[in-house]
């Protein structure tokens, strides 16, 4: 069989990672056969092991790291980028999932799994990059995932993918939805800076313990008595 015949019947096939037993069913070839197969397409660049058992075609990172698990879907600073929020290059792709898994390394970038119960699983849609399928947060749930995790996206940056057009109601659905108090303070707190006032909606969920705005960053005297959060970072568009 030749490549070129091979790789069309896997651009035909549509899924953006394919396994040994994907290859049987296209080619009705043995898998000893295939296993040599596929050992020599890589060796030529046709296609990546992305992982052990797992091989995609020459493709855009994203498309590669959002369909190595499922459920599985891109997130933080990584889904920003995707809706060009940021002016940032990030080099890992931060995939959100419900089980363990073990970073991956593709061309320059680093894919990482951060795993969350099931019930934080939500908030994501499927949708066409470059002819295949990507699973992207929705902007909103981006944002949330942000403000819940904060050590994989910069609060400055979901500062600014605030200022973005976005449904407000369903912001605020899926914060309520994560069942973080913490991540409703920072929200919160965030949208009053860009004049949004959320707090009738959300005060029920919250506490009195005050909390920091930024945890990787020193505890500052600057405190929102309202949002009970410790204000240790600012932000350079705020009047």
């Amino acid at each position: 069989m030749k490549s070129d015949e091979c790789i069309a019947k896997l651009r035909e096939l549509r899924k953006a990672v394919f396994t040994l037993n994907d290859m049987a069913v296209i080619t009705q070839k043995e898998k000893n056969y295939l296993r040599v197969y596929l050992f020599r397409l890589k060796k030529k660049g046709k296609i990546k092991e992305v992982e052990r058992g797992k091989y995609a075609l020459q493709q855009h990172p994203f498309i590669t790291a959002s369909n190595m698990v499922f459920p599985a879907y891109i997130s933080f600073l990584s889904a920003y980028s995707y809706y060009q929020t940021t002016t940032q290059i990030p080099n890992s792709i931060y995939i959100i999932t419900h089980s363990s898994k073990k970073a991956v390394f593709l061309e320059n970038y680093r894919i990482q799994f951060i795993k969350l119960p099931a019930y934080r699983l939500f908030g994501y849609h499927r949708e066409k990059f470059m002819e295949k399928d990507v699973f992207i947060a929705d902007k909103e749930k981006a944002i949330v995932d942000s403000l819940y995790l904060p050590e994989y996206c910069p609060l400055d940056e979901t500062y600014t993918a605030l200022g973005e057009e976005l449904d407000i109601s369903k912001l605020v659905s899926y914060a309520l939805r994560m069942r973080s108090k913490v991540l409703l303070k920072r929200l919160g707190y965030l949208l009053e800076l860009r004049r949004i006032d959320i707090y009738t909606q959300v005060k029920k969920q919250l506490n009195q313990r005050y909390d920091l705005l930024n945890p990787f960053q020193k505890r500052r005297k600057q405190k929102s008595k309202k949002w009970k959060l410790i204000i240790n970072e600012v932000f350079e568009d705020v009047n």
